[in-house]
C-alpha cells in the first residue's frame, strides 16, 4: 500500500477537499467507528486536529483491555503496532496515532473509490 506516509496522504486529500471538509470527514469516521465498537459518547469536538491525539489517548486510558482490543480490531489497527507498543511508556500515544492514521486512510479510500 503506497499510502503509508501520513503527510503525503493528507496532501493528496487536500487536493480534493477543503481542510474543513477533510477534518469533518475524519471526525465523522472516528465517531462512527467508536460507536460501532460499542463505545458511544466519544466525539472529537475540538476543531483543532493537534488536540485529537490527546483526546483519543484520554479516552483509551479509560478502557479495559477487552474494550481496547475490540476498538482497535474494528478500526483495523495493524496487530504489529500492538506488539511493538506493548511495553512502551508512550503506548497510548502510539495507539492514538495509529487510530488517526487508519481513520485518515479510510476517508482517503472512501473519497478515492466512491
Amino acid at each position: 500500500m503506497k499510502e503509508k506516509d501520513l503527510n503525503a496522504l493528507i496532501r493528496k486529500l487536500q487536493l480534493q477537499l477543503s481542510q474543513s471538509e477533510l477534518l469533518e470527514k475524519i471526525q465523522n469516521q472516528i465517531h462512527k467507528d467508536f460507536e460501532r465498537s460499542g463505545l458511544p459518547g466519544f466525539k472529537l469536538n475540538n476543531p483543532n486536529p493537534a488536540s485529537w491525539n490527546a483526546q483519543i489517548q484520554a479516552f483509551l486510558k479509560q478502557l479495559n483491555s477487552g474494550e481496547l482490543s475490540h476498538l482497535l480490531y474494528l478500526i483495523d489497527v495493524p496487530e504489529i503496532i500492538l506488539i511493538q507498543t506493548d511495553t512502551s511508556e508512550d503506548r497510548l500515544f502510539y495507539l492514538s496515532n495509529a487510530i488517526l492514521h487508519r481513520e485518515l486512510l479510510k476517508v482517503f479510500y472512501q473519497i478515492r473509490y466512491k
